[in-house]
């Protein structure tokens, strides 16, 4: 992240980008000004804001700071890049624009350079959220979101109860499941009122224990809800995929 005119580092770390700015202290309103970026692939990417896009003062920081992380990292080569491309699910984020090197005039900061060691190099987490949790506006729309799987959970298991098929009322285990995602979807709906940072953690702990009940319609919308609590832009192009299909029919 770059932090005034300052570039900080973070290695081997599994938090996002946000919770080490809130680890900080720092402003949590002026997060989506702050340019960030990872070191992936042989390439620095920059970006800001819930949607990883790029305007003039990315572009900028790209041109300016690059010369000091190469150095800071020993790696000349990196290519430069701006904004993400999401394409989907299954598919990987392609960066956007790239910065060509007689563009890239910036100064190189007095950093210690250090080896970065193949086994340890960054490779990006393995469970990103792509979501803004600070975001009041999206906060509200997960709150609904959770009560209407919060509520079709309970819808599922009541035929399950009377005919005592798949949920049987006399499996304990069974039924603390059902009371763990009720819990667990709760205290989603909770976190959410509180904007607590565990809340998103508390979303994916919900879709593992209503894909745990191995009933096919809790596994749909466990993966559903998963996909949700992960990145909503999943839906937004599923949605824009729909209304162009519309618009040409």
């Amino acid at each position: 992240m770059i932090i005034g005119n300052e570039v900080k580092y973070l290695q081997n770390s599994s938090q996002d980008h946000r919770e080490w700015y809130l680890s900080m202290g720092l402003d949590a309103n002026l997060f989506d000004s702050i340019v960030r970026g990872y070191v992936i692939d042989n390439k620095i990417i920059y970006f800001k804001g819930f949607n990883y896009s790029y305007d003039n003062d990315v572009i900028k920081a790209a041109k300016v700071f690059t010369p000091s992380i190469r150095a800071y990292l020993n790696q000349d080569s990196l290519e430069v890049y701006c904004g993400i491309l999401f394409q989907g699910v299954g598919r990987e984020w392609e960066p956007i624009l790239k910065i060509n090197e007689n563009e890239i005039t910036g100064f190189v900061m007095e950093e210690k350079k250090v080896e970065v060691p193949k086994e340890n190099k960054e490779t990006g987490p393995i469970l990103e959220f792509k979501n803004d949790y600070s975001d009041d506006k999206f906060l509200k729309l997960t709150t609904i979101v959770t009560i209407v799987v919060l509520v079709l959970s309970i819808i599922i298991k009541i035929p399950l109860f009377k005919k005592g098929i798949i949920l049987k009322l006399s499996s304990i285990t069974d039924i603390l499941l059902c009371l763990l995602q009720i819990g667990l979807l709760g205290l989603t709906i909770y976190g959410c009122k509180i904007k607590h940072p565990s809340t998103k953690y508390m979303g994916i702990a919900s879709s593992v224990a209503l894909v745990l009940t191995l009933d096919i319609f809790d596994i749909l919308l466990g993966i559903l809800y998963f996909l949700f609590i992960l990145d909503y832009g999943y839906y937004m192009k599923i949605i824009q995929f729909i209304k162009s299909k519309v618009k040409k029919g």
